[in-house]
């Protein structure tokens, strides 16, 4: 059986990455191949991965509402479009809790030009280590980030840190691309030679800045956005950013009357993302 992939290529039916992502998402080997078994008696040749998606959610809301979620992460990284503002105070919001202090959406002077750097992190490892973060989001799972992406990113580094050797403005120690989806090779080889950091969708090995893919990064410490929660629609989630809550375990340490009288939720409505965002770290 052939399935259609987002970019609109052809490739055959894979049930064991269907399965890989579903122990991923928390759930035992024996309901992962339960939801797959359900899923594959429903799949016929030519469909998209969006629907088959789209089925593994509907057999997994009727399983267990946790693994749903989880198994979502790509799609709630998505609803913090359209714009990349969101993704960049989620992409921050992450590296605060990997140890980083973060500052967004800082005018530096370079020697040429003047650049706007969606993240300027730090951290003391040692030494302290100043990175310049560019974040690339796309609205859509097949995008790829691609070698234009990375030559444009490094040529701003560059040019930046050439215009801190004068003397002009900051200067960066390291250079890091971050991305909600795939990166090409092409890519990957250039950022490799240059030594940019690469902290991207399934993107594995010496370019990652720490040490892992960005779905990992995020899944290791339970970083999820607020949108994987079901009850999270656009206008909730819009309130809840202006409120500055990014994270889904940032509403288990809130205090949810403030929390209310600041977004203009209704309670109950406050209650069942509270409930939720429980049943998410169960």
């Amino acid at each position: 059986m052939r399935v259609i992939k987002a970019d609109g290529s052809i490739e055959n039916f894979r049930p064991e990455k269907i399965l890989h992502t579903l122990r991923r998402s928390g759930l035992s080997e024996a309901d992962a191949k339960r939801v797959l078994d359900q899923v594959t008696k429903t799949l016929y040749d030519g469909i998209s991965t969006k629907e088959i998606l789209n089925r593994v959610k509907t057999v997994l809301r009727r399983e267990q509402l946790r693994a749903a979620m989880r198994y979502d992460l790509k799609g709630a990284i998505i609803r913090l479009g359209p714009t990349g503002y969101p993704f960049e105070n989620f992409v921050a919001r992450i590296l605060e809790y990997y140890g980083y202090w973060t500052k967004l959406r800082t005018m530096v002077e370079g020697e040429l030009l003047n650049h706007e750097i969606d993240i300027i992190a730090e951290k003391v490892a040692g030494r302290k280590i100043r990175c310049m973060v560019e974040c690339k989001f796309h609205n859509s799972p097949g995008g790829v980030v691609d070698v234009k992406d990375v030559l444009y990113t490094y040529a701003r580094f560059l040019d930046i840190n050439e215009g801190g050797a004068k003397g002009k403005g900051a200067r960066f120690d390291e250079v890091w691309l971050v991305s909600n989806t795939r990166v090409s090779t092409e890519a990957i080889k250039y950022a490799n030679g240059k030594g940019m950091r690469l902290l991207c969708w399934r993107c594995g090995g010496g370019v990652c800045p720490l040490g892992m893919s960005l779905e990992k990064v995020i899944e290791s410490k339970g970083l999820y956005p607020v949108t994987i929660l079901r009850s999270c629609d656009r206008e909730t989630f819009e309130k809840l950013f202006r409120a500055n809550v990014i994270l889904a375990r940032e509403l288990l340490s809130c205090d949810l009357n403030q929390l209310r009288r600041k977004t203009q939720l209704k309670e109950e409505k406050i209650r069942r993302l509270a409930s939720e965002a429980k049943q998410l770290f169960l």
